[in-house]
């Protein structure tokens, strides 16, 4: 046996009293968690920060926050793997690890938001494939058991070395002889495990993906202002992997200090790893520019008022301290200990800063998602505390959150102790030194150019400093007072005739379901109200070309209906078709510029009678019962998966057979 396995299963028997400590600290952080969720369940939420204007917080940020460490852990074994990138063999069982104990740690934060968990099986019963919650739960639970079996299968062949170490004592050698479901080492079953293990390498990198873009859709499938936005399936999954490649990296340099691992974990692995890190963040920024530039730019609505808290209102600080120092400070330290030669010797110091950096940005950074947006509702919240349209965790929160945290930490270092973090027998068949060996050749011939990143760094600073420039201002006229007259009237529409289809005649197709048609009816069309708003001066001229906007009162608040300009003739025109009933009041203001005051008006409308209730003719995708275009995709791809699950199942079940043959004919 190699002098570094002696050392790996040494660690793995051997308890100092550091260890102890630590495992006793983190017990009863845990333990303190778990008296405080007591707490919680007998006193109910009022405990907590949250309230009917803001019911997600810190649980639900840190339920996002796991489920993107998690991604990023399986995304680095199972693409290395395919990729047959053989220096990979010492990162993946740790890089795995984390992904199924961050998924177990992540998921009763769920429970931990509910204020009765003990209905959380009404989402069994009565949940419905049309939500996006349903879609939450489907795929978690699904990459949930992905993660294990990717987890277990390369775990079999070192659970039986184990199983033969007489240095472990009995009831150990029972747990893993148990587990190593007779491995004999043949040919025929490493066969089966290969093929086992790529399978599941292969399908557990859609079933990421998927895991993420589902839960950037419990937000983006709201009309909540910044949640409102078709990047966010993306721009989750890329965030994901760039926190979970940092989660990564921080576990190799604490762990390659805390058992020894160095003649595993090389410093040529951080500063690959490090490298595919620096690509992950610069796309990560990219998408940060790109979310905040195109609402930024507008500046419309309730839009205005999220970016205003983020940028320069209650969030500022904590804002820019993220991009500063999450994204910016470890692009630049990447940048320049991964780029230049002469300082390499400092690459795992500096990856491993840079990574925790990252790690505790990118939760900030699920805070300022979740929470600012539900401070800023759609509908503006009124006769209600001010004190509950803002959120503050309390004690109770942040002890359960540190208790998740601390169980995180707890089982990792528990595993880490009772199965070899490094897998023993894929480090057996590659020559690792032979590797770096020639990873130091070709580096060694690509010197990339000092330019590069220093054109890089200046192009970044450019584009975070604002810069000044003197604006000299001249003596203005007061503006003239100016005065709105409103007025409204009924108008119908026009009903849209239907394209022509080949259905038998009185029939129509239905969109839920193409595969069915359904008995057409007349219906009478909804009557819209068109609202004019004149702008005079004080003599009565009108005045044209100026922003005018409509709102409507509702119990909720004040709801914008946009701006419309005024014509020539001073008028600006509102056409209101959203299905409004009985009387509401429309108000029209104008905000004032240099040439006019600011002015405003309103007017009570008395729209069109309710009709009677009934569900649309033509039918729609969120409709009271399953639809086609939503239960087919998810039946196929998630019972697709499930399939596979089941066929590697019965690989490892023939496996185990052949080594249950080998061991009655000796």
């Amino acid at each position: 046996m190699k002098n570094r396995e002696e050392s790996l299963l040494q660690q793995m028997t051997m308890n100092s009293a550091p260890y102890y400590a630590w495992l006793a600290l983190l017990g009863a952080a845990f333990l303190f968690g778990l008296v405080a969720y007591a707490i919680q369940l007998n006193k109910g939420l009022i405990v907590t920060g949250l309230r009917d204007q803001v019911s997600w917080g810190i649980y639900i940020s840190s339920f996002v926050f796991w489920v993107g460490v998690s991604k990023g852990g399986t995304m680095i074994s199972a693409i290395l793997r395919v990729t047959n990138a053989e220096w990979r063999t010492p990162m993946t069982r740790l890089s795995e690890a984390i992904t199924v104990l961050a998924l177990i740690t992540g998921a009763p934060m769920i429970i931990a938001d509910l204020g009765r968990p003990d209905r959380i099986w009404h989402l069994l019963r009565y949940g419905r494939i049309q939500s996006p919650l349903i879609w939450d739960f489907l795929s978690v639970m699904t990459y949930l058991t992905a993660c294990i079996i990717y987890f277990y299968l390369p775990l079999i062949p070192d659970l039986a070395i184990l199983a033969d170490d007489t240095r472990f004592p009995e009831w150990r050698r029972k747990i893993y002889r148990a587990l190593a479901l007779s491995w004999k080492n043949t040919p025929e079953q490493h066969q089966l495990l290969e093929r086992a293990i790529h399978v599941m390498a292969i399908i557990v990198i859609p079933l990421a993906i998927s895991v993420h873009t589902v839960v950037s859709w419990i937000f983006a499938m709201t009309l909540r202002p910044g949640w409102n936005s078709t990047i966010y399936g993306p721009y989750f999954v890329v965030g994901a992997i760039y926190s979970g490649g940092a989660a990564v990296l921080v576990a190799m340099w604490a762990l390659r200090r805390a058992m020894h691992l160095e003649e595993y974990i090389q410093p040529v692995h951080f500063r690959k790893l490090g490298k595919l890190l620096l690509a992950s963040t610069l796309v990560y920024l990219y998408f940060n520019i790109n979310e905040y530039l195109t609402v930024g730019y507008k500046l419309e609505g309730f839009e205005r008022d999220l970016v205003e808290s983020l940028f320069v209102g209650r969030y500022a600080k904590m804002f820019w301290s993220v991009q500063l120092l999450g994204v910016i400070l470890p692009i630049a330290i990447l940048m320049i200990f991964l780029l230049f030669k002469r300082l390499e010797r400092f690459s795992v110091g500096a990856v491993g800063i840079s990574s925790l950096l990252i790690v505790l940005g990118a939760w900030v950074k699920r805070f300022l998602i979740v929470v600012p947006t539900l401070e800023t509702p759609f509908l503006p919240a009124q006769r209600i505390p001010a004190a509950w349209t803002h959120y503050s965790p309390t004690f109770i929160e942040w002890a359960i959150v540190v208790g998740a945290l601390a169980g995180f930490l707890l089982a990792y270092s528990i595993v880490a102790k009772f199965f070899p973090i490094v897998s023993i027998w894929e480090t057996r068949e590659h020559d690792q030194p032979a590797e770096i060996l020639a990873e130091h050749r070709v580096e060694t011939k690509l010197r990339p150019a000092p330019t590069v990143a220093i054109t890089l760094l200046v192009f970044l600073g450019v584009l975070f400093v604002p810069s000044t420039s003197a604006t000299t201002t001249k003596a203005k006229e007061p503006p003239k007072p100016a005065t709105i007259n409103m007025s409204y009237q009924v108008v119908e529409q026009t009903q849209e005739t239907p394209a022509t289809t080949t259905n038998a005649p009185g029939t129509i197709s239905t969109l839920e379901n193409p595969f069915v048609s359904r008995r057409s009816r007349e219906e009478a069309p909804i009557p819209a109200v068109l609202v004019s708003a004149k702008f005079t001066d004080a003599s009565g001229a009108p005045l044209a070309f100026k922003p005018v906007s409509f709102n409507v009162r509702t119990y909720f608040g004040t709801l914008s209906l946009g701006n419309r300009p005024t014509g020539a003739d001073g008028v600006a025109k509102m056409k209101i078709t959203d299905h409004r009933f009985g009387a509401y009041t429309v108000s029209a203001s104008f905000a004032g510029d240099d040439s006019a005051a600011a002015a405003a008006n309103s007017l009570e409308v008395m729209a069109a009678s309710r009709p009677a209730p009934a569900l649309p003719e033509q039918g729609m995708l969120i409709t009271p019962y399953p639809t086609f275009w939503i239960t087919l995709p998810f039946a196929l791809f998630f019972g697709s998966m499930w399939a596979v699950f089941v066929y590697v199942a019965l690989l490892v079940l023939r496996a185990r057979k052949l080594g249950i043959v080998k061991q009655t004919t000796r």
